[in-house]
């Protein structure tokens, strides 16, 4: 294998795994709050490390395919906690 072909199989990990990030910020209703800057900088970063480098991407894969809209983000999740604050204060701002 080349080190193009080895780097481009990096890359579409990496954007696969920040796809399904995007989707659980979704599903969970958390984007919103990330949108609105209801975080800062170094938050977002943590949250995409410790999405990039969890082992359950297909079990996650499975669990946003059957997700409902509004769901909190299922416990094997490395950013359950995280989303949930997020949700938490976007729910605080918007009343």
């Amino acid at each position: 294998m080349s080190i193009r072909a080895a780097l481009g199989s990096c890359f579409a990990v990496r954007d696969a795994r920040l796809g399904q990030m995007g989707d659980m910020l979704q599903v969970t209703d958390a984007l919103t709050a990330f949108e609105q800057d209801a975080c800062g900088e170094t938050e977002l970063q943590s949250a995409v490390l410790r999405c990039l480098d969890c082992l359950n991407a297909d079990i996650c894969k499975t669990w946003l395919a059957r997700a409902e809209q509004g769901s909190a983000a299922p416990s094997f999740c490395a950013n359950a906690a995280r989303f949930y604050r997020l949700r938490q204060r976007q729910d605080i701002i918007t009343s």
